[in-house]
């Protein structure tokens, strides 16, 4: 016979300091959580603070100038307030919204055409123009 034996077993798991041997553990600890969610709340303050610094560039004080802040703050959104303008009067479900949309759409494009010759403007005029017998035969 061999000195081998016939059911071999297992070895034995070094021990660990931060759990007990019988307790299964799945994904990370409570103090590898609380580390992560204190990393991630540091680097939120800092991306904050850097965001907060660079917005406020050319303003001395927002607090003083409240105002001048704010606008600064409209002016440096407009472009995505327009394009949520036109994703609304395309991909709204209500019929409203989409409505209320499309007007504020036209009202500033329509904005410029204050000029005398204007295309758009005289489109509309031609458009607002109720067609008579006379203007049915000076198109023909």
């Amino acid at each position: 016979m061999s000195d081998t034996p016939t059911d071999p077993t297992p070895p034995e798991d070094p021990p660990n300091s931060e759990t007990p041997s019988d307790e299964l553990v799945f994904g990370p600890s409570d103090e590898q959580l609380k580390r992560e969610l204190k990393d991630y709340a540091k680097a939120l303050r800092e991306e904050f603070a850097r965001e907060e610094e660079t917005s406020t560039t050319g303003i001395t004080d927002p607090t003083s100038n409240a105002e001048k802040y704010t606008r600064q703050f409209f002016r440096q959104n407009l472009p995505d307030a327009a394009a949520q303008i036109v994703w609304l009067s395309c991909n709204s479900t209500s019929d409203s919204v989409r409505l209320r949309a499309c007007q504020i759409i036209i009202k500033e494009a329509l904005e410029d055409a204050r000029a005398e010759g204007d295309p758009i403007k005289d489109l509309l005029s031609d458009l607002k123009k109720i067609p008579t017998a006379t203007n049915l035969n000076k198109n023909d």
